[in-house]
């Protein structure tokens, strides 16, 4: 048996603490065959199984594991002033700063930190720390007591096996107050997975509006990936995000590396006119060309023979080049981006050409 999941029936029943909620968030059920992705793995870890190995009394192990999943903290420190050690692992590398963690038992994680926890441990499935399963369970506070500990820049950026930070998680699982957190101790806010993948990507494709925002208020990378991002949210048909990123300085202009589509070569798919308009407005150019030579109004074309919104959209626009007042107000929108635009009034030039920027920037 292990401290993390053991396989005889009595004393599964009697000791065996399981993470039946969490198995409900991440999708549930047995482990399959094949690799799983980084958050199912992560919210699949058993609780603590007992696993006898030398040096280590099985009665202490089992009563110290209860004291932590009863929150008894007088018993968890009156077995660690008795020589009972924080750092011992299981036969999956978790140790009871793991399991605290992830329970949510503050004062003991507390206790286990006062008597030498070490939160930079990984277990030896998936590669994650006490901070990871914190941010999968939206445990802040606990996450706050790790992050003031001097081991702070070992655990902020801390990568899993599969390259996902602690911010990778809180972002995936929406949580909100971890993530400002953990950006308030200056995480790395685009790092990225083994894939490729950054915090912002997973908090879009999970649809945790509230995490984009936050993440985006701290300047992540909007055009992550040759502007993943604005070309996810036309092909959803989401709206909102479409006009978020752009109002926020997405370029409108990138396509997909494997065929040159841009956002409006995929409004165009779509049929979606709405889209399409809101892509003009911030400047996406409608001669562009796929990799086949298609422009967007091509694309349209080629989807049905008969006249479509987007296509009579597209077609009129083409006919008629941009005026020079809307090209510069393009322009002043890229150069000046949202975020500068909130410094605007720090800067060193007369009020009537702040007023300017402004009105060319929201026209």
């Amino acid at each position: 048996m292990s401290l993390l999941g053991g396989r005889s029936g009595r004393a599964r029943s009697r000791w065996t603490l399981r993470w039946t909620p969490v198995r409900r968030l991440a999708g549930g059920g047995r482990a399959r065959a094949g690799p799983r992705p980084p958050a199912r793995r992560l919210a699949e870890r058993p609780m603590l199984n007992h696993h006898c190995r030398g040096g280590v009394d099985l009665r202490d192990e089992l009563q110290i594991q209860a004291a932590v999943a009863a929150g008894d903290v007088c018993t968890v420190r009156r077995m660690l002033e008795r020589g009972y050690s924080p750092r011992i692992r299981d036969a999956n590398g978790w140790t009871l700063l793991h399991f605290s963690a992830a329970k949510g038992k503050e004062r003991c994680v507390r206790v286990f930190l006062e008597h030498g926890a070490d939160p930079t441990v990984k277990d030896l499935i998936g590669g994650f720390t006490a901070l990871h399963y914190a941010a999968m369970h939206g445990r802040a506070r606990i996450a706050r007591l790790m992050l003031e500990s001097e081991f702070y820049r070992d655990i902020i950026n801390a990568k899993s096996n599969d390259g996902w930070t602690p911010l990778h998680v809180a972002a995936h699982y929406g949580r909100d107050s971890f993530v400002r957190l953990l950006l308030e101790f200056r995480a790395e806010v685009d790092p990225l997975s083994d894939k490729g993948t950054t915090p912002l990507q997973l908090a879009i494709i999970r649809e945790c509006s509230s995490c984009v925002r936050i993440l985006l208020d701290h300047s992540a990378n909007i055009d992550i990936q040759n502007g993943f991002l604005l070309r996810y949210a036309v092909i959803k048909g989401n709206h909102s995000y479409c006009r978020m990123f752009l109002q926020r300085g997405a370029d409108t202009n990138l396509g997909r590396q494997e065929d040159g589509q841009t956002p409006l070569h995929l409004s165009a798919l779509r049929d979606d006119v709405l889209s399409a308009q809101m892509l003009y407005v911030y400047g996406a150019n409608t001669n562009t060309r796929n990799y086949e030579g298609q422009t967007p109004a091509a694309v349209s074309a080629t989807m049905s023979a008969i006249s479509r919104p987007c296509l009579d959209f597209l077609l009129e626009v083409t006919r008629q080049p941009r005026t020079l007042q809307d090209l510069c107000r393009i322009e002043i929108r890229h150069r000046i981006g949202l975020q500068s635009l909130k410094s605007l009034e720090d800067l060193p030039i007369a009020k009537v050409m702040k007023d300017y920027l402004q009105h060319k920037f929201e026209s």
